[in-house]
């Protein structure tokens, strides 16, 4: 790190001592100050408080809180931004001075990450006869009371199993699959693996495309880009768009595809989103992009790496 060499009076409790027209070498983190890193350093330096740190391979800062938006830098795993704001999904930050937005799940800080936990509060409805609310996670935790069907209360976090609830005027845990949700569904498990992978695929929209490349930052062809995102996931997928026609199992029909499926069509590969929308690297002049029609072109095939 940088160290700020300045003349300027120390005051330390009750102790004050003065150094007038002395350069002291002081460092940026004890004095709270950003200081402006040299070119191609992405590394904010900010107050310790304030500080996420990037969790993930590579990080678009946007303009917007949008996929589409224009991209302002991309960071590495272990960046440090400041993050000004949190929010249920996108969060803003600061890096080298500029203020832009990303996914606050993607920068770790030390209560957790960015993400609000609250700000994804849902509202959901007991199903089962009776509901039992614990003090915490698991059937050992203490019995905090019981709810009746039908009562309303707020999930203030989602799980596989275990959800955090409000109700009645406290805080606790019991099993989300007994809760049914306002928008739908219940309150269990609420991303699937496909949605990471599209969580994860999202983060590289705007990105350019190129033919032959795989690099999710640099340029990747359409097989480059379905080959890398599943890589981050632990999937070694092939290079070629008519090799991946072979890949994880086969999806019956379009209507039955999630998040996470590989849509092959002839000479090309995408990404699908759900909601008849792909993300995919469509070509020299798109680059990385959101379709919002699946069946844009014939399907050759649908494939589920993830079951």
């Amino acid at each position: 790190m940088k160290e700020l060499l300045m003349t300027m009076e120390v005051t330390e409790m009750s102790n004050t001592y003065k150094r007038l027209g002395t350069s002291l070498a002081i460092s940026a983190l004890v004095l709270n100050i950003a200081i402006l890193p040299a070119a191609g350093n992405n590394i904010a330096t900010v107050d310790a408080s304030t500080i996420g740190t990037v969790n993930s391979s590579f990080l678009n800062i946007r303009t917007k809180k949008s996929m589409n938006s224009k991209r302002i830098t991309v960071l590495d795993r272990g960046d440090k931004v400041e993050v000004l704001t949190t929010g249920s999904k996108w969060v803003k930050v600061n890096v080298n001075g500029k203020t832009g937005y990303t996914q606050g799940r993607y920068l770790n800080t030390e209560s957790g990450t960015a993400s609000d936990p609250d700000a994804n509060a849902v509202k959901g409805t007991v199903k089962a006869k009776q509901l039992v609310i614990r003090t915490g996670k698991g059937k050992n935790a203490s019995w905090m009371a019981t709810v009746k069907k039908g009562t309303k209360l707020t999930v203030l976090t989602t799980g596989s199993k275990w959800v955090k609830v409000f109700v009645n005027g406290k805080t606790g845990y019991t099993k989300g699959n007994k809760i049914e949700l306002e928008d739908g569904g219940t309150a269990k498990n609420p991303y699937t693996k496909g949605e990471e992978v599209v969580n994860f695929a999202l983060q590289f929209v705007g990105n350019p495309y190129r033919w032959g490349g795989t690099s999710l930052t640099n340029g990747a062809d359409c097989s480059g880009y379905i080959m890398s995102i599943y890589r981050h996931f632990g999937k070694s997928l092939p290079h070629s768009s008519s090799a991946m026609r072979s890949c994880g199992t086969r999806v019956s029909s379009l209507s039955a595809a999630k998040p996470g499926d590989i849509i092959c069509y002839n000479g090309h590969v995408a990404l699908y989103m759900g909601n008849n929308k792909i993300v995919h690297a469509s070509n020299p002049k798109d680059g990385i992009k959101i379709s919002n029609n699946a069946a844009y072109r014939s399907i050759v095939t649908i494939r589920r790496i993830f079951n």
